[in-house]
């Protein structure tokens, strides 16, 4: 039991949560039934029971919590340079792929069939550049964070601290929406292709789950964020993908609960406070707390259940 629960705070668990997503993803028959299921013990037994989303005290912001919806943003919309970058290592791929051209015979450097590869390779990593720099004005994210607390996420995400967060139960936003939550994983190192595929089936399916992996990797520097993401491409967001902003106002759930900043205005608070109480939803303010750098919750509205 003591291992069991070890394995439990372990967050090793995150990267293979996200590792069998990609596979449901990409995969089809008894491997993505087998995924599925996988995704399903993890969600069950490992994940938080509640995501949080932050928001900042502006109009737009209430009436989509209000009206149970959720803003889905194209990446390159997003606050970080290197997000969702897939890098490329081209030499790399030339090392690797031209064996398999010369059939493993040995290729001099600057010879007919050396050039001839080199150049080849070099259109098709432009396509590939092309293929991943669209993905990311035609993808929509939206950020959630397993931490309510953070003085940082309070601050650059909820207007210094005069914002509301929001929480969600995680496997009501799954079920609603039909799209996993998926963790992100913090490295020191990018997501980089390295290796090509000359079948081109292949050469998708990899593409995809590198993309995928760019979505959710970012440097250690963000792991405070404790961020997981839902993802929809332009196609499933349809008709209400706004182009001009990259992004979607989509349908989402009625919150579990609402915490308001603690530097949080009374016409906000008021505001909240009326609509959580029509519809019976529990309702908390952030405070400071008088000896320490942290943030203490402190009850406005409860509902038995």
């Amino acid at each position: 039991m003591a291992e069991l629960q070890e394995s439990m705070t372990d967050e090793s668990w995150k990267q293979s949560l996200r590792s069998e997503i990609i596979t449901a993803l990409t995969e089809s028959g008894q491997t993505k039934n087998q995924a599925l299921e996988q995704v399903g013990y993890y969600y069950q037994c490992c994940a938080p029971a509640f995501l949080y989303k932050y928001y900042k005290d502006q109009s737009l912001n209430l009436d989509s919590v209000m009206s149970n919806k959720m803003w889905y943003s194209a990446p390159c919309n997003f606050n970080d340079a290197f997000d969702c970058d897939v890098a490329i290592n081209e030499q790399a791929i030339f090392n690797n792929i031209l064996p398999t051209i010369s059939s493993g015979r040995p290729v001099r450097k600057g010879s007919p069939v050396w050039i001839q590869c080199k150049g080849i390779l070099h259109k098709q990593i432009t396509i590939l550049q092309k293929l991943f720099a669209n993905q990311k004005i035609s993808m929509g994210i939206t950020c959630l964070s397993e931490a309510p607390d953070s003085i940082l996420m309070w601050s650059h995400y909820a207007n210094n601290h005069r914002g509301f967060c929001v929480a969600y139960n995680l496997l009501d936003l799954n079920q609603k929406l039909h799209f996993s939550a998926v963790p992100v994983f913090y490295t020191q190192d990018r997501v980089c292709l390295q290796s090509l595929s000359l079948d081109r089936d292949k050469l998708d399916k990899e593409t995809m789950r590198l993309f995928i992996k760019s979505i959710t990797s970012k440097s250690t520097d963000w792991s405070y964020e404790k961020e997981w993401r839902i993802i929809r491409d332009e196609a499933a967001c349809g008709p209400k993908w706004d182009k001009e902003n990259k992004g979607a106002l989509l349908d989402a759930i009625s919150p579990s609960a609402i915490i308001l900043g603690c530097c949080a205005s009374d016409e906000l608070t008021s505001t909240l406070k009326q609509h959580c109480q029509n519809h019976k939803i529990p309702l908390s303010k952030m405070e400071k707390d008088p000896l320490h750098y942290r943030l203490n919750k402190k009850n406005i509205l409860e509902f038995n259940e």
